[in-house]
């Protein structure tokens, strides 16, 4: 019965390292206002939106801002094709705000699983090194089990990215408002498929980059505190 619980405990706990590594690599990749400038400049999107980086920059930095909840709405205007326009319309509005819902959700359930695991850390380390140590111990199985799930999914958006982005959207919205028309609408031309491919591709890289960081630091700590428990 012990053992079965303190299996659970270590479980919960790399669902909480998952989470928190998982969410932090998005933020990383999505928030970066390098990463959406060379997007603009190399992928026509001047010629598509018909503004200029600069101006694109300027809404992109209100879109993050809003979705961070530092901003209450999207209302803005831009020079587009030469005449100041409001840039994004009613449904662009709608499905942002849903977004932004998942944004912040998201958010909260990393900060809690990352502050939970800290604590946790913090404890084993100050009294329970020993806990510790095993749950260190238990790891590597966890990121070869994560590194497979993740590139799994890389490869599956890899093989056909439209299928599965069209899958994320139906389980992750209940309503058809993503489905954007580039004709009228500015959103999806800034951030049109191929963006968020190479954002997928990005985090899946990144989220591989971490787990063998965080892995050779548990080694490194395993055999640190390990010679004293």
């Amino acid at each position: 019965m012990k053992k079965a619980l303190q299996i659970t405990g270590f479980l919960i706990l790399d669902i909480f390292l998952f989470v928190s590594l998982l969410f932090t690599v998005v933020q990383v990749i999505v928030y970066n206002d390098s990463y959406f400038e060379w997007h603009y400049e190399n992928h026509n999107i001047e010629e598509t939106t018909e503004m200029s980086v600069e101006g694109l920059m300027n809404v992109t930095d209100k879109m993050m801002d809003y979705l961070i909840d530092k901003r209450d709405n999207l209302n803005m205007t831009e020079t587009i094709n030469g005449e100041l326009e409001e840039v994004f319309g009613d449904r662009e509005k709608a499905h942002m705000a849903d977004v932004k819902n998942l944004f912040l959700q998201g958010k909260q359930f990393r900060d809690l699983s990352a502050i939970t695991l800290l604590m946790v850390v913090l404890y084993m380390l100050a009294s329970r090194r020993k806990w510790l140590i095993q749950w260190l111990n238990q790891l590597k199985l966890f990121f070869i089990t994560s590194f497979i799930v993740i590139g799994a999914l890389g490869a599956l958006f890899a093989t056909d990215f439209n299928k599965y982005f069209t899958m994320f959207h139906e389980v992750f919205f209940d309503n058809d408002l993503w489905m954007l028309d580039p004709r009228t609408d500015i959103l999806i031309n800034m951030v049109p498929e191929i963006f968020f491919f190479q954002t997928v591709m990005l985090i899946v890289i990144g989220f591989i980059l971490s787990i063998v960081l965080i892995l050779l630091l548990s080694r490194y700590t395993v055999k640190e505190f390990g010679k004293s428990v």
